[in-house]
């Protein structure tokens, strides 16, 4: 049978995979419908009000929650996942880094992939995304951030371990956002045109960023893609569109079935000659699963759902330090320290990265209010006993009698003590663990992930020993992670599950990203990534994708 398609392609999730793949295939001249399943922000509608952050924040549509992050954890799962929904995929609440994998991380990747063949796309991707190093040492206004200088300092400090293979190394690591500008605030257009503003600090990258300072991929590669351009098609981008069902034609083509979260009864189809699964780790591999589950992609390898890791994600904070680190000021993050390491027993390459960490004044002011503070009550009694003892003078009619006049004072501090956060330093470990989880369905088609720390312990024992010392240079007290005492984790980088290989018998899809059994159809996000990678996924990805795109 042969259909009227609809489009050449259909690109399913707008991250750092789908947002390229929309971009370079509609400048090739195909027709593109990208699908997202969330909503797109524009500048001011990311919510800030508390009431909007209870309704607006969270993804979670069982419950009627149609926002940007959705955070899943249950009892079978050997982590916790944080993944986003909205168009820009997880360019909306990720740390904005972007960083190439180290050149010995790639072995044993399929195709020949080695550092030398991504490099051209590490900068093809760097240039369209406008990033550039935190401007700590060349813009007047960047230099008062104190969590950064801390922590350059200290890492001038730190020693090197008898299990390292060089010095730790302090790096500014590219960053997807805006500095430019004469003040911050000011607004520019970027080389899409689209306006944005110049960073003004505020550390809310994580949650969306109100100005646009952060270089968010629907400002830059999706506008692109959406955008007229000489010999090829704008991408129509459809919104408010899950995907609940992608159906292999005959003689070829796919057709792809997607809902509008609001009202699930919304059933939309489409029929495209070529498909492009791009829901990240967890959305691609389980959607594959389901399908294979339902009969409908009856091809797949049965290495599907293996392969998973979590790059090594490791959270630690420096507790009780005599320092003012400030972490509400600057970008989440704007400095790396690099460590390499001896490899595992088998060979396995390690290295690791411990990032500073922010985070948005809003957060500051809910953990100022939660800690305990009898300093705060009591002032708070105070201020209140000032303005009974006015009240019984003026009732009394007492003349003459000494009482303060101007209580500025007073009120500030009545206010709730913010010592807890101002002498806090939050640390962000990631790495190479092992990529030996796999992705499971439960009955009612829930994905599992199984994983565990054993396989890895050697990384995470190298991070943990490395953020002490930090936090010993830094003259505080480290706090664990106390997930990993449960043997579980906070998993914002997961990787695998359709992994690349030479074969079925060796992965999901080919080193071009095609599924194996299924031409046309194709999976280009990190789920594809066959190992850990140490850095920060996020710019290895839209690399991988402008690769794979350039080979279509």
């Amino acid at each position: 049978m042969n259909f009227d398609f609809d489009f050449d392609f259909v690109v399913i999730g707008s991250g750092f995979g789908g947002s390229v793949m929309s971009c370079r295939l509609s400048e090739k001249g195909y027709s593109v419908a990208l699908l997202e399943r969330g909503q797109q922000y524009g500048m001011h509608e990311f919510p800030r009000r508390l009431h909007e952050i209870k309704e607006k924040l969270f993804w979670d549509p069982e419950d009627k929650k149609y926002g940007f992050m959705e955070i899943r954890d249950y009892a079978d799962n050997d982590l916790m996942s944080v993944t986003a929904s909205g168009l820009g995929g997880g360019s909306l609440i990720y740390a904005n880094v972007l960083m190439p994998m180290d050149p010995e991380s790639f072995h044993g990747w399929p195709g020949g992939i080695t550092r030398q063949t991504l490099a051209p796309y590490y900068d093809k991707a760097l240039q369209m995304l406008e990033a550039e190093p935190y401007p700590q040492d060349s813009d007047p206004y960047f230099e008062g951030t104190p969590k950064t200088q801390m922590f350059k300092k200290i890492s001038q400090e730190l020693k090197t371990a008898d299990d390292a293979l060089e010095p730790p190394e302090f790096i500014y690591p590219h960053l997807a956002v805006r500095f430019k500008g004469a003040f911050p605030g000011e607004q520019s257009l970027n080389a899409q045109g689209v306006i944005q503003s110049k960073c003004n600090k505020c550390g809310e990258c994580d949650i969306g960023c109100n100005i646009h300072a952060k270089n968010t991929l629907d400002l830059n590669y999706i506008q692109r893609a959406r955008s007229e351009k000489p010999g090829g098609q704008k991408a129509q981008v459809f919104t408010h569109a899950l995907v609940e069902s992608l159906r292999a034609l005959e003689p070829e083509g796919y057709e792809v079935i997607y809902i509008d979260p609001k009202n699930p009864a919304k059933k939309t189809i489409l029929k495209a000659k070529k498909v492009i699964l791009s829901a990240g780790s967890l959305g691609s591999t389980t959607l594959l699963l389901k399908m294979k589950k339902q009969g409908h992609l009856k091809n797949l390898s049965t290495r599907l759902g293996y392969g998973w890791c979590g790059n090594g994600d490791l959270e630690g904070t420096v507790l009780n330090t005599p320092h003012d680190n400030v972490p509400t000021m600057g970008p989440v993050i704007t400095g790396a320290i690099k460590y390499k390491f001896q490899p595992y027993p088998d060979g396995f390459a390690h290295s690791c990265y411990i990032q500073d960490a922010g985070f948005p004044v809003g957060l500051s002011w809910y953990l100022s209010g939660k800690v305990p503070n009898p300093e705060s009550i009591l002032h708070l009694i105070q201020l209140g006993w000032h303005f009974l003892k006015t009240y019984l003078k003026k009732k009394l009619r007492l003349k003459n009698s000494v009482i303060e006049i101007n209580v500025g004072d007073e009120f500030s501090k009545a206010l709730d003590r913010d010592r807890f956060v101002r002498k806090s330093f939050m640390l962000l470990g990631m790495g190479r663990d092992r990529s030996d989880g796999q992705i499971t369905l439960r009955e009612d088609d829930e994905p599992i992930i199984n994983w565990s720390l054993k396989g890895s312990q050697l990384h995470y024992d190298r991070v943990r020993r490395e953020m002490k010392q930090i936090a010993q240079k830094m003259q505080g007290e480290f706090a664990d992670n106390p997930l990993t005492h449960l043997n579980k984790i906070i998993a914002v980088h997961p990787i695998g599950g359709c992994c690349m290989g030479e074969s079925p018998s060796e992965g999901v899809v080919s080193p071009h990203g095609e599924v194996f059994g299924h031409p046309g159809l194709y999976v280009v996000d990190a789920s594809i990534i066959p190992t850990s990678l140490g850095p920060n996924p996020s710019l290895t990805i839209a690399a991988l994708a402008e690769y794979i795109a350039d080979h279509i």
